[in-house]
């Protein structure tokens, strides 16, 4: 992310600022403006896209949404993740939300730490959300937080493969880490017997 602003803004300044620039991907990251990177891989943009292929058929369609490219409103933060679920009713005028069911983000290698780090403190202190999911762009496995019947999110995130359903009981889901990587990354074959 190249830094934008050089002193820091409100959300409303930042949302003047990026209504005015339909051509750039920005956030606001603790209060200041930075240009997103643009141009990622097609494989990154196929991941995310699956995601949302994959959770969509298995939502309530009249009580949640699947976007991409939509706003997070996170303290002094607005992210924009690569798939957000969030509920339905939000004012169609809206330029984020600050009760998102489920965030995924897609790693790449500029942003892994910014995504394991600062993204998974801000986005786990949201009280609506139920989990949050980074899928990896190079192999067929993501890490994932998922809030307990406690209430509580885990300390270290639980890590699928593959082979993996990702359980997110409170909305229903069950994501199929071989249906998101079908066709972008083959599975490495299963060990066969030696004879």
């Amino acid at each position: 992310m190249n830094a934008t602003s050089f002193s820091k803004v409100d959300k409303a300044a930042f949302y003047r600022f990026i209504q005015g620039r339909p051509d750039g991907r920005y956030e606001l990251d603790r209060g200041y403006i930075v240009q997103q990177m643009t141009g990622g891989t097609l494989r990154h943009s196929l991941v995310g896209a699956r995601i949302r292929d994959v959770v969509k058929p298995q939502i309530d369609g009249t009580s949640w949404m699947v976007l991409q490219d939509r706003g997070v409103d996170v303290g002094e933060s607005v992210r924009h993740p690569d798939v957000v679920v969030e509920p339905v009713g939000a004012p169609l005028t809206s330029l984020s939300t600050e009760v998102p069911g489920i965030i995924f983000e897609v790693l790449s290698p500029s942003t892994t730490s910014i995504d394991l780090e600062v993204k998974r403190a801000e986005y786990l202190a949201l009280a609506p959300l139920q989990a949050y999911i980074v899928a990896s762009q190079d192999e067929a496995a993501c890490l994932a937080w998922i809030r307990g019947a406690d209430g509580r999110f885990p300390a270290v995130p639980v890590e699928y493969g593959p082979n993996d359903l990702v359980a997110i009981p409170p909305l229903g889901i069950a994501l199929s880490i071989a249906a998101i990587y079908s066709g972008i990354i083959d599975a490495p074959p299963k060990d066969t017997p030696h004879g």
